[in-house]
């Protein structure tokens, strides 16, 4: 019994061994990491857009506003002009500002430095109490600015976690973070995390994933089924 109640997480481990391999992605070393409030407001431009495009945007951004200073005091509108090529500039402008305006509020200045004493569980609540952060960008600040044991759920980390069987086809993105962190070990987070995400971009596609060059074929549910999408 001890066997078939660890089979789950055996199988997770194994899928992230075979990944990592494949793949290789990292954490950036910390000496290249962001602080936690520009990875928030990177994290903000990257909702719902191309990695191309979000990167240009923030890009722009910091030219325009090379410090949190001069971002919190900028205008809803120079900051909605700086991030234009992101897209949804309208709705992110006013996030980033809501955001700076809320901790400055609470704290007199705009670093979220604070954050890195906390627990992962307080850290997250209070990401999400933050205005247009929900429990995946939480987890993704915590994991690129302070190198957490924590395993962000995107679309590319649900689709393939479902194919390959980790979870159930019905689970939402919410209860996939808890219940792949239950499955894999925190030393292990980032990196499935990051490897789910290229062999979702480059392998396991929404449309015609190429299950033949799959370095987890093996341990799909999926492709051993013989099934397709």
């Amino acid at each position: 019994m001890q066997n078939a109640r660890n089979e789950p997480a055996l199988k997770a481990v194994e899928v992230e061994r075979k990944l990592r391999e494949a793949f290789g992605i990292e954490l950036p070393p910390e000496s290249e990491r962001r602080d936690m409030a520009h990875e928030l407001i990177h994290a903000v431009l990257s909702q719902n857009t191309h990695r191309r495009n979000y990167n240009r945007a923030y890009d722009a951004l910091m030219r325009e506003f090379p410090t949190l200073e001069d971002l919190g005091k900028a205008k809803v509108a120079a900051i909605e002009q700086a991030i234009r090529h992101g897209g949804l500039s309208k709705q992110k402008s006013g996030t980033i500002k809501e955001i700076l305006m809320t901790v400055f509020h609470d704290r007199g200045d705009y670093s979220l430095e604070f954050v890195r004493k906390m627990d992962v569980a307080d850290a997250r609540d209070f990401l999400t109490s933050l205005p247009g952060i929900g429990p995946k960008t939480a987890s993704v600040v915590l994991m690129f600015a302070d190198g957490r044991g924590v395993l962000p759920v995107d679309t590319h980390v649900l689709r393939t976690s479902k194919r390959i069987g980790l979870i159930d086809s019905g689970t939402s993105a919410e209860h996939a973070q808890e219940q792949l962190e239950q499955l894999v070990p925190a030393a292990l987070r980032p990196s499935m995390h990051l490897n789910l995400v290229q062999l979702g971009r480059e392998v396991c596609r929404a449309r015609n994933p190429v299950h033949e060059i799959c370095p987890v074929n093996m341990l799909c549910d999926l492709y051993r089924q013989g099934g397709s999408v």
